[in-house]
């Protein structure tokens, strides 16, 4: 693998952004979300079979089956599991690992259905040891089985795969691992529980980030061409202005023209992104993007010029609105002062 993963700890939440209590983070280390956004991850999402609509999101998530605990039984679809008998499980694996015997735990591990296999990645305080051993081959190399990664929990998935996006350091093995139909399902949930747009930004950008890393060209093609547009635009929203979009731009034997033109549906680009991006994280990143599938970049781009726009003149609209609210106020206090 190219980098060991580790889980990510923060002081803050991923989900809503808050800063997570001292208390909370010293009894679980390296956790991940506050205690109010973990409530409601743990609830299951009602559908319409219940007579409720289905929250944001419900769609992707009901896409695939993941692992849930209800109660004191562990689930994936139709299997089930003792929650005491996969922490025995567990408990005995990391004895195995901890003695040295990294055979006997993989084989340990690898003799259990696959569905077993997922509930003890997603529940064990070192999923990314439980998950290298469930792909792991006789000579000890380590390695993620496909099979178990379709059945991961969108925020295991997400913490696994996201080692130090300051440093662009993510899980490439683990991204790799991954179905086109796990990738947008992760991305989406993980995504749609985010309300704070800033942080929603971000967050798009570290998976854009992620998905740059691979190398295989027809593998981040794929991939890419999976998630929703609109949430890979959603990384874009702060990293237009590197674009540098509303700048005139020439070429040998043509007329001038603005650079937003290049990201228009008759494609007048072919120059790498990176060429005329000052900022050189943004360029590498839609380099590799242009690479995979430029007729994609050209729509995120759009997108996102677009939403930027739309949100500038909300904006100017809101402003306007106050003014005039205001000037109507003075005019009647005025004329209240008179009588």
């Amino acid at each position: 693998m190219e980098q060991k993963p580790v889980n990510r700890r923060g002081e803050y939440c991923r989900v809503c952004g808050v800063r997570i209590p001292a208390e909370r983070s010293s009894e679980m280390p390296g956790v991940s979300t506050c205690l109010q956004c973990q409530q409601q991850r743990e609830l299951r999402i009602p559908t319409e079979a219940d007579g409720n609509e289905p929250q944001r999101g419900a769609t992707e998530t009901a896409a695939r089956d993941s692992v849930e605990v209800k109660g004191d039984l562990v689930s994936v679809g139709d299997w089930s599991g003792r929650l005491i008998d996969l922490v025995g499980r567990e408990s005995e694996v990391r004895g195995l690992l901890a003695q040295g015997e990294a055979e006997q735990a993989r084989t340990l591990v690898q003799s259990l259905p696959v569905e077993a296999q997922a509930a003890l990645v997603a529940m064990s305080d070192a999923p990314e040891d439980m998950l290298s051993m469930t792909g792991a081959d006789s000579s000890g190399v380590p390695g993620y089985s496909p099979g178990v990664v379709e059945l991961l929990p969108a925020e295991t998935l997400g913490n696994l795969i996201s080692i130090n996006p300051a440093e662009r350091k993510f899980n490439t093995e683990l991204i790799r691992a991954m179905s086109p139909g796990v990738l947008q399902s992760t991305m989406a949930e993980t995504l749609d529980r985010v309300d704070n747009p800033e942080l929603r930004t971000r967050v798009s950008w570290e998976w854009l980030q992620a998905l740059a890393t691979l190398r295989e060209f027809d593998r981040r093609a794929e991939l890419l061409r999976a998630v929703d547009p609109a949430l890979l635009a959603d990384a874009l929203l702060d990293r237009l202005e590197h674009l540098k979009l509303n700048e005139i731009v020439g070429f040998p034997g043509a007329q001038p023209i603005y650079r937003f033109r290049l990201f228009s549906t008759e494609g007048l680009g072919g120059t790498r992104p990176s060429a005329y991006i000052d900022d050189l994280e943004t360029g590498s990143v839609l380099d590799a993007l242009y690479e995979a599938a430029p007729e994609l970049l050209s729509l995120i781009v759009r997108a996102a010029w677009e939403r930027a726009a739309a949100e500038d003149e909300d904006g100017n609209t809101g402003q306007e609105e106050r003014a005039q609210q205001s000037d109507t106020l003075e005019r009647s206090n005025e004329t209240s002062d008179r009588r």
